[in-house]
């Protein structure tokens, strides 16, 4: 039997002050492409849940997307 996938773990916080999102991953957690497949999902499932179609969410990014890649 395979033996099941580790759990792991996200962090956030926010930084008013710093107008930032803190993230802090698990030790486990350091692929990128794997830390970056469990943000997109939990933001998915959260706009699902609040019952958002697919075109408010291509919206909501498509207006606010810019605004991340000038904050580096």
């Amino acid at each position: 039997m395979d033996k099941e996938p580790e759990d792991k773990e996200i962090q956030l916080s926010t930084d008013y002050k710093n107008h930032r999102i803190n993230m802090k991953f698990s030790k486990n957690l350091t692929d990128d492409r794997e830390r970056g497949y469990i943000l997109s999902a939990a933001f998915f499932s959260f706009c699902a849940a609040q019952g958002l179609s697919k075109k408010e969410v291509i919206e909501m990014i498509s207006s606010n997307y810019d605004q991340f890649l000038n904050n580096k």
